[in-house]
């Protein structure tokens, strides 16, 4: 038994493992950038009482590790932070009271809570909860209660965090998963970070080395036609631009039937959608149609860029083809498009490209993150706006008495990129959403109207295209 005044002075914490740098990148980014996941949930019919609800999920809390996680971190930098046990506790489920309880307010609502970041060294998670909605989509004459899952991005990824609410709303217990975790005081955790120094120096400088070979030979075979060559960029639409600290969230429920069409994925339907959507809108908006349009689309790693990261993914860019008026050949170029955008993006020498980031020591990498020129105007960009997919499975999840009917994620926005899309199915229906601000987007309503218009023109082109990949 440790006494306490040795341990208040040594802070020992029960450290259950340490960041990857990958991670530990996402986390320090957050402080920058709100880059939070928020995993909405609707629930029909669900009418349990605030208690009910906290207990519920304090007894999943038990069950599922990474939900008992916080972040600590090494004083000064000198090491990667480390994930710490926490207790389940009443701050982290919050419980929202609305005077209007209708779907449109809690749109507005859910707007409101992507503007506040999580402190993931108190907690790494949180859950929102709005009771007896009214009007929510594909709920019927039930009223809805809607979950929204707030994760640190250090925590998961879309696949991650998806995983993660699926055990929390499983409809039976999940597998027990214990903390494994240790006391360990702080002086500890910085000689760890120093002794560690100079062997991470040297495996940067080698995977530096390595890196750069790796990009010549790139290059290349590039060059010979042997892999894709790189897209080219985009000119930034009014939309690449600082959203400023509001945003706007807007979400259009469909049936899944109608995108799931041989040949094509769900993401290349919405983005076929999108593509004119989106052209249609600045043109209404700004008197030019824009010749081209791309999307940023994250794409999940070809191989586990270190043991343990729970961020494994990159983005490609993807041209939309917005020229194209035939949605059948749109979605064909589009799907062309995101097959080379993949076919690139999982080489083997781009794969040895990444692996310096990996061996950086902690200190380099905080210096990049905190030193990236955020507020610059870029001259080109790789996408006008982001499509992030996730399928979430099965609609068996129940919560507060509710089985739930469609989820939804808000990609996060940044000082480039004013409009995201996320794109998430659950059983049959995919919901899609669009967050933005009105500072870039001032009527937001109007571009869901025309994308909900586009989504039914894509559903109604019922031709097999494009490839399945």
């Amino acid at each position: 038994m440790i006494p306490s005044e040795l341990a208040g002075v040594l802070r020992f914490d029960s450290v259950v493992g340490q960041l990857t740098p990958r991670d530990a990148q996402m986390y320090w980014l957050s402080k920058r950038l709100l880059s939070d996941q928020h995993l909405l949930y609707a629930f029909a019919g669900g009418d349990a009482e605030p208690d009910e609800l906290r207990e519920f999920v304090a007894q999943r809390c038990t069950r599922i590790a990474d939900l008992r996680l916080r972040i600590r971190d090494v004083p000064n930098n000198l090491d990667y932070p480390y994930w710490v046990e926490r207790e389940f506790g009443p701050d982290q489920v919050l419980v929202h009271t609305l005077a209007d309880r209708t779907w449109a307010a809690v749109q507005q609502a859910i707007a409101e809570l992507l503007e506040t970041p999580l402190d993931a060294r108190v907690s790494s998670w949180r859950l929102h909860v709005f009771r007896n909605v009214e009007g929510a989509p594909h709920c019927g004459s039930d009223t809805a209660m809607i979950a929204v899952l707030h994760v640190s991005h250090a925590l998961a990824d879309g696949l991650g965090a998806s995983a993660l609410a699926r055990a929390l709303f499983a409809p039976i217990d999940p597998p027990d998963l214990p903390v494994r975790a240790r006391p360990v005081p702080e002086p500890a955790l910085v000689a760890r970070g120093l002794a560690r120094l100079p062997w991470r120096f040297c495996t940067g400088l080698v995977e530096g080395f390595l890196s750069y070979r790796a990009e010549q030979e790139l290059d290349r075979v590039t060059e010979a036609g042997d892999v894709a060559a790189p897209a080219t960029g985009l000119p930034p639409a009014v939309l690449n631009a600082d959203p400023g600290p509001t945003r706007e969230a807007r979400m259009i429920v469909v049936p899944a039937a109608g995108l799931r069409v041989p040949g094509r994925t769900v993401t290349v339907a919405v983005m076929t959608a999108i593509s004119t959507a989106l052209a249609r809108y600045l043109e209404e908006t700004t008197g030019t149609r824009p010749e081209r349009l791309g999307a940023e689309v994250p794409v999940a790693y070809p191989y586990a860029p270190n043991r343990g990261t729970r961020n494994n993914f990159g983005n490609v860019g993807v041209d939309l083809y917005p020229d194209l008026a035939d949605p059948v050949a749109r979605a064909a170029a589009i799907t062309a498009s995101l097959a080379l955008r993949r076919e690139r993006f999982a080489h083997p020498l781009m794969v040895r490209k990444q692996r310096v980031a990996e061996a950086l020591p902690a200190l380099a990498m905080w210096h990049d993150v905190m030193s990236w020129p955020l507020d610059a105007e870029p001259t080109t960009v790789t996408g006008n706006t982001v499509v992030s997919s996730v399928f979430r499975g099965a609609d068996d999840l129940v919560f507060g008495g509710g089985r739930v009917r469609f989820t939804a994620g808000f990609p996060a926005l940044s000082s480039a990129m004013g409009l995201t899309h996320g794109v998430h199915g659950i059983g049959d229906t995919v919901t899609v959403s669009v967050t933005t601000s009105s500072a870039l987007m001032p009527d937001v309503d109007r571009y869901a109207e025309l994308l909900r218009a586009e989504l039914a023109a894509v559903a109604a082109a019922d031709q097999p295209v494009g490839n399945p990949k």
